[in-house]
């Protein structure tokens, strides 16, 4: 009898060691509900469900399309190949303004959208107040306030009352102005000048304040070529895509407008997705978002190095007293759009950029 209680407890014994080892493998069980879990060397199982992420890029590039692949890549990897994007080429489905409708219908899950694409997610608020004149002037600046700071937290928690998931920011750049002829060395320059703008009124606004004359619509490269227009006010990566430096002669650094891009989804889309795969859109959106702001700002700095050595070019650092100038004019579109623009962003820039009386 104690030679058979010695065997069971034997046998006992080596089935509980073999379960063990096998919790420790880091292979593949099923759970209770049959889908598969991916188990860790601690034990812990961290489920991930198959998922399609429907992608559009509206605006076309190889920055923004390289982040696509970046994106795709990291949800296959952080996956283990369950999750997988299907990206429609740029273009196809329109244009931006007809992205946003897709992207409100549920049509497309995901993709990165301008500040102008965010204001036509988030209609009658007025987002774009982050691209005021004379807001955000350095980068040390964005990286302060906006990507790591209340702006952006502000701008994320209005789109989520709105249905939209405002991920992480990505980056357009600081402008500048570049153009042909008689550069702009001082306030004074700017009186008659014909610069091209984005088609947006409080833009206008501010180049008019400036003493210039705003057009839109215009192709950059072929009016400064033909003569059409005398500048454009304009990111230096746009200008590095579209080749400016093939027909300026100078360009004025006054970096006095900042504008950007965001990683964006669908608010229904995020809120249905498993806790797992949410962390890894996130991450890998965030990866995305970094590579496009690492690049715009190299290619921001390498840029302006060469037109510097271009013998064919002027480059123009202003004076501290035409940035005084400059930011009293911004102060006046401050105002003038003060109740046009979220009123909680509003009271907050007023309070803590606008100068005491």
């Amino acid at each position: 009898m104690k030679r058979l209680y010695a065997l069971i407890l034997a046998l006992a014994m080596a089935l509980s060691l073999a379960a063990c080892g096998s919790s420790d493998s880091g292979e593949t069980e099923q759970t209770d509900d049959g889908a598969a879990a991916e188990t860790t060397d601690d034990g812990a199982a961290a489920e991930v469900e198959e998922l399609t992420i429907n992608l559009y890029n509206p605006v076309a590039g190889e920055v923004t399309d390289t982040s696509y692949t970046i994106f795709a890549d990291k949800v296959s990897e952080l996956s283990g190949g369950k999750i997988t994007c299907n990206i429609t080429p740029a273009g196809t489905l329109g244009a931006e303004r007809e992205a946003t409708q897709l992207l409100l219908m549920g049509d497309i899950d995901m993709g990165v959208f301008s500040i102008d694409g965010l204001d036509w997610l988030v209609p009658d608020v007025g987002m774009s107040w982050i691209c005021l004149p004379g807001l955000l002037t350095s980068y040390e600046e964005v990286d302060e306030y906006y990507n790591n700071g209340w702006m952006f937290e502000r701008h994320k928690e209005v789109a989520a009352e709105h249905g939209v998931d405002l991920i992480c920011p990505g980056e357009f750049g600081l402008k500048v102005y570049m153009g042909t002829g008689e550069p702009i060395r001082t306030m004074d320059d700017f009186k008659g000048k014909i610069i091209r703008i984005p088609d947006v009124q409080f833009h206008h606004d501010y180049i008019e304040a400036l003493g210039a004359m705003p057009v839109s619509g215009i192709d950059m490269y072929t009016g400064l070529q033909q003569g059409t227009m005398d500048a454009v006010q304009n990111n230096i990566p746009a200008s590095e895509l579209f080749k400016l430096e093939e027909v300026i002669d100078w360009i004025t650094l006054t970096w006095d407008m900042y504008g950007n891009n965001f990683w964006v989804a669908n608010g229904d889309f995020t809120a249905s997705l498993s806790d797992a795969q949410r962390e890894i859109i996130y991450t890998a959106a965030e990866e995305a978002a970094q590579y496009i702001r690492d690049t715009y700002r190299e290619v921001n700095d390498t840029w302006v190095e060469e037109c510097r050595n271009n013998p064919d070019i002027e480059v123009i650092d202003i004076s501290d007293e035409m940035k005084a100038e400059m930011q009293e004019i911004g102060y006046q579109i401050w105002e003038e759009y003060r109740d046009k623009f979220d009123p909680v962003a509003m009271e907050r820039i007023f309070e803590e950029f606008y100068p005491a009386d």
